[in-house]
């Protein structure tokens, strides 16, 4: 079974180019699975405790470590290297605005007597980064070779 983007099984957005399903599950198991580890296994305290402080390395290098997480999936699905380079500059970016804002929401807000807002603006910090791999796909599956 193969999905085709674009209006039309006849005329696809990308230029005739077909994705299999198979690769387009990999992409996104793979993504996910780096997700998981960068947030939840390889982020230690010093990254957690600075992305919200623009003067401190550690939200960089949390968003460095997804972005490289990135990188190495793509590649393994066989995107070019200069697609890749591209995704993981904009990820970089991505990632560090939106751990970014939701640090500086949760300041502001009363998370710690409200549980329910925390859980509210953590369920959107995550959304957010599920969306983002929703756009890297996209621009990934755009630049795969005919």
């Amino acid at each position: 079974m193969e999905l085709v983007f674009g209006d039309n099984a006849a005329q696809p957005l990308t230029g005739g180019h077909r994705i299999r399903m198979p690769l387009v599950f990999a992409m996104f198991a793979g993504l996910l699975l780096k997700h998981f580890l960068a947030d939840y296994v390889f982020q230690p305290k010093w990254m957690l405790s600075a992305k919200g402080r623009l003067d401190a390395p550690g939200g960089y290098a949390h968003a460095g470590l997804h972005a490289l997480g990135s990188g190495i999936v793509l590649i393994a699905c066989g995107i070019g290297a200069a697609t890749v380079a591209a995704i993981m500059v904009g990820e970089a970016v991505v990632h560090y605005a939106i751990d970014y804002a939701k640090d500086r929401i949760t300041l502001r807000t009363d998370t710690k007597h409200n549980p329910k807002r925390y859980w509210l603006l953590h369920g959107l910090d995550q959304f957010a980064h599920q969306m983002t791999y929703v756009a890297i796909a996209w621009i990934a599956f755009a630049h795969l070779p005919a």
